[in-house]
């Protein structure tokens, strides 16, 4: 079979696993799990591989899936990452599939929702799948496909998803040489394409700063010690490490303080406060000047006011690069199938992502493809994240080619 007759035989399968594959995208977004939870979510990703030939398939990590596809010839072996946790947040788009799933987080009742477009990456990978195992004959190489859980973020004191499938093999036996990640954009439409060399994500880290002060009555604070006023402070004064103190012109760098809470009553001051930081950089030394002097800062607030701080380091995510010569390798088979026109080229993000652990191990090549819906224009397409985030079902096809092609066209440039 000619490169040619393979890229048709693509086409073909696809198109015949189009409906399937719809089925598939609207079973996953009514049953969202969250980080490590996934338990259904894997069974029914499992079922669906163990009906097609050829896989070897391994679980790992939890409720992550590592299937391996041999190909027929010999060759190197690539690999690509669907991630398939959901978020803690109530979905609001009135689809008739839509999630109801609700559930306790971090001691309140919320809903479930894959408002981050996991299920479409799962249905997409899962199609990739259906179509290389009807092609394996033909595969100059085997295919790694990696059901990572886990992705937005770990439980307080787990690994998130991607660490911890390396630390359990994922990227050995048979060893990696590349491998790719797929999201889902709604910036753009179905079959466009979003791709950048270099750095594409920030880096990020969750801290979380506990402050101690004495607990007093409200009418009389000068009997106690407030930690409600002393973190106040420090939340105003965190923004001047952005404009003061890095150098923003190495790359954008981002503190969000994204919750602060103490205390039970109107009249009684607490003995302590909470606040979690989500801390985000382009660039390595912007990154090490604003964890140092973040703890610094918080230990001086808290002095002045009277109180201790205790500055606790949550999870890391390091900066993703798109490895150049991948890039440089793959950028043809992208305009091949999207059409040159359809390529999109973006900035470097302050959104995170963990498949950065990935691309620290081997080369690693991240990119987006559109799923706006296509009734509507681009500025009332909702991002991820948003309650009313959908994807355009017709997305999940050209995924899918998209993916077959270039885990082919870079078995062939490995070889």
């Amino acid at each position: 079979m000619t490169s040619e007759d393979f890229y048709k035989a693509i086409d073909q399968l696809a198109s015949d696993f189009e409906l399937s594959q719809i089925e598939i995208f609207r079973w996953l977004h009514q049953h969202p799990e969250l980080a490590y939870q996934e338990f259904e979510t894997s069974q029914y990703i499992r079922e669906h591989l163990e009906k097609l030939p050829g896989l070897e398939i391994k679980s790992i990590a939890k409720t992550g899936i590592k299937a391996i596809l041999y190909g027929e010839k010999s060759g190197p072996n690539v690999a690509i990452r669907a991630d398939i946790d959901a978020l803690p947040m109530k979905e609001e788009t009135g689809l008739d599939y839509a999630s109801t799933i609700k559930t306790d987080y971090n001691g309140q009742e919320t809903g479930v929702a894959h408002s981050c477009g996991h299920d479409a990456s799962t249905a997409a990978a899962l199609g990739t799948a259906t179509v290389l195992t009807h092609l394996s004959s033909e595969l100059p190489g085997n295919v790694i496909f990696l059901f990572q859980p886990a992705e937005e973020g770990a439980p307080t004191g787990s690994d998130g998803g991607a660490l911890r499938m390396i630390a359990e093999g994922a990227l050995k036996d048979p060893g990696v040489q590349a491998i790719f990640g797929f999201h889902a954009n709604s910036t753009c439409y179905p079959g466009q394409v979003m791709i950048r060399e270099g750095p594409t994500h920030a880096s990020q880290d969750s801290i979380f700063i506990r402050i101690w002060g004495e607990q007093a009555h409200g009418s009389q604070p000068w009997s106690g010690k407030d930690p409600i006023v002393a973190g106040a402070s420090l939340i105003t004064s965190l923004q001047t490490l952005i404009s003061r103190e890095v150098d923003l012109q190495k790359g954008a760098a981002v503190i969000t303080v994204g919750y602060f809470w103490g205390g039970i009553k109107v009249n009684i001051i607490p003995e302590g406060s909470e606040m979690g930081l989500t801390v985000r950089s382009l660039d390595k030394s912007n990154r090490e000047i604003l964890i140092t002097r973040i703890k610094e800062l918080a230990e001086l607030k808290a002095e002045m006011h009277g109180c201790q701080a205790e500055v606790i380091y949550g999870q890391h995510y390091p900066l993703n690069i798109n490895n150049v010569q991948l890039y440089d390798t793959m950028l043809p088979t992208v305009e091949r199938v999207a059409k040159a026109k359809n390529v999109l080229y973006y900035l470097a993000s302050t959104k995170s992502e963990d498949f950065s652990h990935f691309s620290q191990e081997v080369p690693g090549l991240y990119m987006y493809y559109g799923t706006a819906p296509c009734d509507q224009p681009l500025s009332e397409a909702k991002p991820t994240h948003h309650p009313e985030f959908r994807v355009a079902e017709q997305a999940l096809k050209f995924a899918t080619r998209l993916e077959c092609n270039l885990l082919y066209d870079c078995l062939k440039n490995l070889e």
